[in-house]
């Protein structure tokens, strides 16, 4: 374990050129990044040879197993996902998570949609949802996570884009929990029927 987070082995989801994936197997963790870009996969892997990227996408990780990581980062990822699948999004990322995995999952604050049309002199086509912290947190327990801290800042001045940042470190309940909340409500239907 990475100083006792469960970051043993982690993924950076949404992983651009790979900074997360990068900083986690610096502190020690057996890290690896997704990206939905093939573009992007290919640039972390020339700027970080010693950690493996591949291309996947939030909402269907089908290439990774039920389970797998001890944690997941999702850096300014979830803004590129539409408000109506971000429960969806946070299940898929709960499921490849092990039992008391976490999540640390950033966003910019808001409710504003950013759309971009031109970025570092390129033509693109992007678009950066923000969200509530208190929305946010809304579709973590919907999706069956625990939340164990949340922390809000200002943005930096004259490095960033110029908005409040929300930082949520969540968890999967463990099995036991799943278990006692499964033998819970089983117990409360056979009583009222």
């Amino acid at each position: 374990m990475v100083g006792g987070t469960g970051w043993e082995s982690g993924c950076d989801l949404g992983c651009g050129p790979g900074q997360v994936a990068h900083y986690l197997r610096s502190i020690g963790a057996n890290a690896c990044g997704i990206d939905l870009s093939a573009q992007m996969v290919r640039q972390a892997q020339r700027l970080n040879p010693d950690i493996p990227f591949q291309q996947g996408n939030m909402l269907a990780l089908t290439n990774v197993a039920e389970s797998f990581y001890g944690g997941t980062a999702a850096f300014y990822s979830i803004i590129h996902i539409p408000k109506s699948s971000v429960i969806d999004a946070l299940r898929e990322i709960k499921r490849v998570l092990r039992p008391q995995g976490v999540l640390l999952l950033t966003f910019h604050i808001g409710n504003q949609i950013v759309q971009l049309e031109q970025w570092w002199e390129k033509p693109v086509h992007l678009e950066f949802i923000f969200y509530e912290t208190e929305e946010m947190k809304g579709y973590l327990q919907k999706a069956g996570f625990d939340l164990l801290e949340v922390i809000e800042r200002d943005p930096y001045p004259d490095v960033e884009h110029q908005s409040r940042r929300a930082y949520l470190f969540t968890q999967k309940p463990s099995i036991e929990l799943l278990k006692s909340q499964t033998t819970f409500g089983h117990q409360n239907r056979d009583k009222h029927p």
